[in-house]
């Protein structure tokens, strides 16, 4: 359970910062994957191979956003960390409902003329909708 609310802790924390200023500091991030680590290795609710294919979707979303640019390395440092909390089955429905979740939106907003196609929208806020949904649903 605390593992539970420490990760909507670290994803309501970066989701303030990606909405204010457009980037996540690694600091913070970095802290909550070290915590991550410490509460797998006190509660082993994960077996080590969950929580490294879950890594690897963070890892895979980090090499994404070298190759293309379109995607920003706080998102692939927020999902690496995820993975630790969550593991791969969980990490890839975390991911696929934030991806969900940002498509709405941003289809809400191109609607609406808000938006341009090109224009960025930050990512972090729709995982942690997707994880207070996965929480409480």
């Amino acid at each position: 359970m605390i593992q539970s609310y420490t990760l909507l802790g670290m994803l309501g924390w970066c989701s303030l910062e990606d909405i204010k200023k457009k980037q996540v500091k690694v600091y913070p991030i970095l802290m909550f994957g070290i915590a991550g680590v410490f509460l797998h290795l006190y509660y082993r609710n994960l077996s080590i191979y969950s929580l490294f294919a879950g890594v690897f979707l963070g890892v895979a979303l980090l090499l994404l956003a070298a190759v293309t640019g379109q995607i920003g390395t706080g998102d692939g440092l927020v999902l690496l960390v995820c993975g630790i909390y969550l593991g791969f089955r969980e990490n890839a429905r975390l991911l696929f409902h934030g991806l969900l979740f940002c498509g709405v939106w941003s289809g809400f907003l191109l609607l609406l003329k808000k938006k341009k196609r090109k224009d960025e929208i930050a990512f972090v806020p729709f995982l942690f909708l997707a994880y207070m949904e996965m929480m409480f649903l």
